[in-house]
């Protein structure tokens, strides 16, 4: 058996190795010759290609590699028992589930369990000098730093307290930082969690987040994604406020907070605007398939599930600055706040130096305490819910969702724009950057709205989505409450994205075998039993700082309106546009007719030199910001994930083509040394999917989180769901799709048909282009919902 199992190994490293763009090409056969026991013992088992077929899992579930990263930490003959999943391919029996460690590692011994209060004094003195000194430079609306700013856009009250929660996770992560010190505690431990050392009797105990409190069983998912985990002590699990999670433990250079800045041979990591302007050109490379409404579908779904927040100069939301004024330098330690991370500028940057810029501002993520009150690393905190629950267009506190509300026929609020609706109107001007007279900037449940034009035509399409569900339900309903009619089209305007995203976007995103493999496909009838109450849906730091940031890659320099052509930078926070009369329709038409780029190592020069340019004639470079804030996150080098699914290390630049090798070996000292983001940019996509492996197989496993982790998903049954469809109304609810959607919800001045397949570009061999009314593009049946 051992025998066997070492080969089972050897040829799935094989297999992994096929997937990598640059890592062999060979590809295995399945082996129709079985072990007669086997055949009986695994009549239904999928094959996976490999010597025989695998015995089934006992009492724990098969899940991908991926899934169990404890396996990276454990020794060759402490590996789970290989078994079979959909596709054609293996994974593990996990026992210890998303947990970086096996679960019969024992805690240190060594250690008090009650943080010393002379570990808590210095902890208080650090803080106190951390917060004083620091120069405050305004910044000027219409700068870069000012756009860029308001992506973490809050009302004052959420500023007072962001930046109060920020300062209490701050010092338990410097008490931490501390008492490890002080300690000597091993590197492992730390990263880890496994120093079971409490705040909890210790003044320290303040800082900590309180459990929420529920009152019954909710019909209703809440607004805040609280309750949504029936034991008592996960009922945070995936609210709005609570910590993002990780993969695999970080890479702290102390184990708690200080950002991966050295190479695997000690020399400093070289900067993030070098490693942007050398990898990554300006290439124009439009996929053949997809067009960009898949890109903005992404985008919005982003927003769904993750909002990060940098660290702020003051309660009242002052922006911290980095670099002197104009970006010529960055500040001298003695002027700097402790938040600081900027980019550095080569004096002989091609596009920078123009400018005189040496430096671009960032500034570190926020943190949030952890719930269970212990020592623990920095954790990024994520301002909106974890769950896929079109936070975007509710909100995701009470506060917000009201002031959206008209509460009358369970609609909301919109604009009447010369018979048009359109998204209302917002006051604060600061949510778009500009006091001028006339300037449009709407709002809705989320304040990055106004970011691009795009982005705020697929905001209107499901606040539409909304009050035109709500408008049936009234007529089927006459009786019906305001309430009842919010809450209820809420839940079904939550189950369509849902179930568009599981079925259209995601197979297209990932691949349909990676889709089978993570157990992603929705029933085509009946309810799933997918749900796992150990599931924690959080957001994982790889998927919000790295993978799903892919479709930065994805995104087109211009958009081509009829005869228009509009740069992008152009339409960034300056939403006037929308408000031409046939422009919403054409802005429909041109998201399904153009197309995407390929996600690859070519990023646009509207965001990676004018990004958020505002009045300026430079801009900001998302693709270095990007390398810098997984950094910033302590998201592990590229070869680490690698390792955890199963594939082997790249050990030599030899492995890429050689004008990619060579250009890699130009940024980066070792390939231990490759970013996260670069690495899986650099791979070629899936088979009939848009991203490579990497990106693909932790996408797959945060989706899993949010559909096996969310007791409220669409297609759960009541006896996990407390407000389940009936079996009739999940029928209904199959028939959602994004082509509906446009359909069912464009002005109709220009736009009067859609291709059958809404994210495949129109013009795509066999991808039908149908009128409205056609009976090959179905709709909701609203008469399910009749009381």
């Amino acid at each position: 058996m051992r025998i066997i199992y070492i080969l089972l190994i050897w040829w799935h490293v094989l297999y992994v190795q096929y997937e990598f763009k640059y890592v062999g090409a060979f590809s295995l056969r399945k082996n129709d010759l079985l072990d007669g026991e086997d055949v009986k013992e695994n009549l239904e088992a999928p094959k996976t290609g490999l010597l025989k077929v695998c015995k089934s899992c006992k009492s724990v579930q098969c899940v991908p590699q991926i899934q169990c990263p404890a396996h990276v930490r454990m020794a060759q003959h402490e590996k789970p028992q290989i078994c079979d999943l959909p596709a054609g391919k293996f994974g593990y029996c996990c026992k210890t589930g998303q947990n970086h460690t096996a679960g019969h590692k024992k805690a240190r011994a060594v250690f008090q369990t009650i943080l010393p209060l002379d570990v808590i004094e210095d902890a208080r003195k650090n803080f106190k000098h951390l917060m004083h000194g620091v120069a405050q430079i305004p910044v000027t609306r219409g700068h870069p730093d000012f756009t860029h700013g308001i992506m973490f856009h809050s009302s004052p009250k959420d500023d007072f307290h962001n930046f109060a929660l920020s300062n209490s996770a701050f010092e338990l992560v410097i008490a931490s930082q501390v008492f490890g010190k002080k300690e000597q505690v091993p590197l492992d431990d730390l990263i880890t969690n496994n120093v079971p050392v409490e705040f909890s009797k210790t003044p320290l105990a303040q800082h900590c987040q309180s459990m929420p409190v529920c009152r019954g069983t909710l019909k209703y998912r809440t607004l805040d994604g609280t309750c949504n985990n029936p034991l008592s002590h996960r009922l945070h699990w995936g609210a709005a406020g609570q910590p993002m999670e990780r993969l695999l433990p970080p890479a702290y250079e102390d184990g708690i907070w200080t950002p991966r800045a050295h190479s695997k041979d000690g020399t400093p990591l070289l900067s993030a605007r070098d490693i942007s302007r050398t990898l990554f050109a300006d290439v124009h490379r439009p996929h053949p398939k997809y067009n960009l409404l898949i890109m903005q579908f992404a985008q919005l779904l982003a927003h769904d599930v993750s909002q990060s927040a940098s660290v702020r100069l003051d309660e009242n939301g002052g922006l911290v600055q980095c670099c002197s004024p104009d970006g010529r330098s960055i500040l001298p330690p003695e002027k700097s706040h402790f938040a600081c991370l900027p980019i550095p500028v080569s004096a002989n940057d091609e596009f920078y130096s123009a400018f005189g810029v040496r430096c671009l501002n960032l500034v570190r993520l926020s943190l949030v305490p952890s719930a269970d009150c212990q020592l623990s690393y920095g954790k990024q905190r994520n301002k909106v819910t974890h769950f896929l629950d079109a936070s975007p267009i509710y909100g995701s506190n009470e506060e917000s969702a009201r002031e959206l509300r008209t509460f009358r026929g369970g609609r909301l609020q919109m604009f009447n724009d010369f018979g048009r609706d359109m998204l209302p109107l917002t006051r604060d001007k600061s949510a778009c950057g500009s006091e001028e007279p006339g300037s449009t900037c709407f709002k809705s449940g989320d304040g990055r709205t106004n970011q691009i034009i795009s982005l705020i035509t697929l905001h209107i399409v499901f606040a539409r989505e909304h009050n035109r569900i709500a408008s049936i339900l009234a007529k089927l309903n006459p009786s019906a409450s305001d309430e009842w009619l919010y809450q209820e089209t809420r839940r079904i305007v939550i189950a369509e994205i849902q179930h568009i995203t599981y079925s259209e976007f995601l197979p297209a995103l990932i691949g349909p075998q990676q889709v089978k493999r993570f157990r992603l496909i929705p029933r085509q009838k009946g309810y799933s039993n997918e749900y796992n109450i150990d599931v924690n849906p959080a957001i994982t730091n790889e998927f919000s700082g790295a993978a799903f940031r892919m479709g930065h890659s994805s995104v087109v320099g211009k958009f081509h309106i009829h005869d228009e052509i509009i740069n992008i930078p152009d339409v960034m926070f300056n939403p006037s546009r929308m408000r031409k009369r046939e422009f919403y329709d054409d802005m429909l038409q041109t998201l399904y007719t153009q197309p995407m780029q390929e996600v690859d190592s070519s990023i646009t020069h509207g965001i990676s030199r004018f990004l958020f340019r505002g009045h300026s004639p430079f801009g900001l470079d998302l693709a270095a910001i990007n390398i810098q804030r997984g950094r910033d996150q302590g998201i592990r080098c590229y070869n680490d994930y690698l390792q955890v699914m199963g594939a082997p290390k790249l050990k030599s630049f030899d492995k890429f083509p050689r004008d990619v090798g060579e250009k890699l070996s130009h940024v980066y000292r070792t390939p231990d040394d490759i970013d996260l983001w670069v690495g899986g940019l650099l791979e070629r996509a899936v088979e009939d999917g848009i991203v490579g492996i990497t990106f693909a197989e932790i996408i797959a496993d945060q989706f899993a989180r949010f559909k096996h982790g969310d007791r409220y998903f669409y297609e759960y049954d009541n006896k996990v769901n407390p407000g389940a469809f009936n079996p009739a109304q999940l029928q209904e609810v199959r028939k959602a799709s994004i082509s509906r959607l446009l359909c069912d919800n464009a002005d109709h001045l220009t736009l009067h048909s859609v291709p059958l397949a809404g994210f495949v570009r129109a013009d795509f061999p066999g991808n039908t282009i149908v009128r409205c009314d056609d009976p090959k593009l179905p709709s909701v049946n609203l008469n399910a919902w009749r009381l």
